[in-house]
């Protein structure tokens, strides 16, 4: 039977969320953080609990406090990074792809999106030209695939940003962005999928 009613088709903004795919560099950032602070917090609460009982000569009378106000810290902000590690992830949606932090929700619109490739992580921050301190920061990683999503421009600022994430996430050849996922081969495959999807709905 013949309807006139229109057919409704599903909006690319209707599909459904996919997978989070964990940040693994930000993540490796928060791992520097809690384990150390976590060390200085529990040293601080072991000294403040000894010189509650018994009165340390190197501490002058009422510092105590201090040192209780200063191990709370430590631990709390221990415990905050130690969350902090498994909210940063990225999602795509039906029109962009969402990259969260604990303080930043950026949607990436598929429109931005002028290519995406795989490379080795090795060849984009080569060891030798960088520091000490940043090649064993990112030891793990050299050998890695990774994924570059390059843009025709960053949503917000650069300068902003680099505010909240790491700088080897952004690509020093082009603009755009260096991702390091679980599974870089899932990642690319439904990064090309939705937005392959998205160009053809708005052909349309």
């Amino acid at each position: 039977m013949y309807s006139s009613s229109p057919t409704k088709t599903k909006r690319p903004s209707a599909r459904k969320a996919g997978k989070r795919y964990p940040l693994l560099i930000y993540q490796r950032y928060m791992d520097r953080l809690w384990q150390p602070t976590l060390a200085l917090g529990l040293l601080l609460a072991a000294i403040w609990a000894l010189a509650w009982f018994t009165p340390i000569s190197i501490l002058q009378p009422g510092n105590e406090m201090w040192l209780f106000v200063g191990a709370a810290g430590c631990l709390s902000f221990s415990l905050f990074a130690l969350l902090a590690r498994r909210v940063a992830y990225l999602q795509f949606h039906g029109d962009h792809l969402r990259l969260v932090t604990p303080f930043l929700r950026l949607n990436i619109s598929y429109r931005r999106i002028r290519s995406v490739r795989s490379a080795d992580f090795t060849q984009l921050f080569p060891p030798q030209k960088s520091s000490w301190a940043e090649r064993s920061f990112l030891e793990p990683y050299y050998g890695r695939t990774v994924i570059v999503v390059e843009l025709s421009a960053y949503p917000l600022p650069r300068g902003l940003l680099r505010l909240f994430l790491a700088p080897q996430m952004f690509s020093r050849q082009v603009t755009g962005f260096v991702l390091i996922v679980p599974d870089w081969m899932s990642f690319s495959t439904e990064l090309d999928s939705r937005v392959d999807e998205w160009r053809r709905t708005q052909s349309r």
